[in-house]
């Protein structure tokens, strides 16, 4: 792999063990610092989300102008001053503060999303470029299970405050590591000389489209288009893990908060430890074919949790199957959905793409949130409700198969 990629694997790494050794921790703050309710939680927390979707397409469109690498490290510059700012209204338990820091760290992190991706794709074609993301997915969640596990250890000594103090300077190390060893990729040399990068359509010798014209390219590009929906069908599944999972094992299954705990544990480190093999075992097959299998397995995990819930069968055998089964779904998802927007995009709109694709898996993110917690709220039944959770799974497929006999054998081959 390519050298920059590695050190941009380094950097990310160390970036995401800072921001996880207080993200994960923060609605326990909000219940036992700020004394705030459930509601006003999830309130916020999607507030926050919905202000930073924008800036997923608007870092696109800025990649593909400004640079790659300018933004990659001027999203890492302002997470780090907005995370110490964030530190600073904690310890002043102000929650104003908090959610001005929180909008403008996060909407740094956005904005620089798709320079991430865009710096992977310039270095990397076909089966390089499936490995290159690979290896910042495992450099990602290396870090995370990292951050987690030393959070609660900063966190019950150094005070919440103090833990997101630390993590300011993690992230602020990351920045450094990023700027002191990666070179400008391809593209950056090009944009920074104002050569031309080929026309929107691929070809030789044009110059960049306006924004208008990159809203119009993809637009018109209906491959483009049923993947970036099939993406955001499969994000409202998907997104299922983060909030009505966890609410569903305690609240139905009876799984302990400690036991909910090494299951989360245990898929960080089946995606470390299974995310490369599972790339080795794909590579050359299509990108449509590898997405399907990945999300039938979070459907078939889904259903044998409902099963369980329903008979009251082996609870907690079901819970940890369930993990590993949705985490190896969550492997073979993650390679489409990282590698195809690169791969969909013409040369010079590699950034918008990734951005539009962003944008959309964040907002199927958060449309999961309401839709799982709504259907809690309208059913007990256990093997209904994730029947009706799984539902948007059916249509994704759909598109993914249509998408397939649409796009180029080259384009949809991991």
């Amino acid at each position: 792999m390519n050298r920059n990629l590695q050190l941009l694997t380094t950097g990310v790494a160390v970036r995401v063990f800072g921001s996880a050794l207080y993200s994960p921790f923060l609605a326990l703050f909000f219940i036992s610092d700020l004394h705030i309710g459930y509601l006003e939680i999830g309130t916020i927390l999607v507030g926050v989300g919905l202000v930073q979707l924008p800036f997923n397409f608007l870092g696109g469109l800025l990649t593909d102008r400004w640079g790659r690498r300018r933004l990659i490290l001027f999203g890492l510059a302002t997470e780090a001053l907005a995370t110490a700012g964030l530190a600073y209204a904690f310890a002043l338990r102000s929650l104003p503060g908090g959610i001005l820091a929180a909008l403008l760290g996060g909407s740094a992190a956005s904005l620089a999303g798709p320079a991430f991706s865009a710096y992977i794709a310039d270095f990397a074609e076909g089966s390089e470029r499936t490995r290159g993301f690979t290896w910042y997915r495992i450099g990602f969640n290396a870090g995370f299970s990292a951050g987690v596990s030393a959070g609660g250890i900063l966190a019950s000594v150094l005070g919440f405050a103090g833990a997101v103090f630390i993590a300011s300077l993690v992230i602020a190390v990351g920045f450094t590591v990023l700027l002191v060893s990666i070179g400008p990729s391809p593209v950056d040399v090009a944009l920074a000389e104002g050569r031309a990068l080929g026309s929107s359509r691929g070809g030789a010798g044009s110059s960049r489209a306006n924004v208008r014209e990159s809203f119009r390219i993809l637009a018109r590009d209906r491959p483009a288009l049923e993947v970036l929906l099939a993406v955001g069908l499969a994000a409202l599944v998907v997104g299922q893990w983060a909030v009505t999972f966890p609410l569903f094992v305690h609240n139905v299954l009876g799984i302990s908060y400690s036991l909910l705990g090494v299951g989360l544990a245990l898929n960080g480190l089946v995606v470390v430890f299974g995310q490369s093999p599972t790339t080795e075992r794909v590579i050359g097959r299509r990108h449509s074919t590898i997405a399907i299998l990945g999300l039938l397995l979070y459907v078939a995990a889904f259903l044998g949790l409902g099963a369980a819930g329903l008979v009251a069968f082996f609870p907690l055998s079901v819970f940890f199957l369930a993990v590993v089964v949705l985490t190896f779904g969550e492997n073979l998802l993650a390679i489409p959905q990282t590698t195809l927007p690169s791969n969909l995009a013409p040369k010079t709109e590699v950034g918008a793409y990734n951005g539009a694709f962003n944008t959309v898996g964040a907002a199927g993110g958060l449309a999961s949130v309401f839709v799982g917690t709504l259907v809690l709220s309208l059913t007990s039944n256990p093997l209904l409700i994730w029947s009706l959770l799984v539902l948007p799974a059916v249509f994704s497929v759909i598109l993914f198969r249509d998408a397939a006999r649409r796009m180029r054998p080259g384009v949809d081959r991991a």
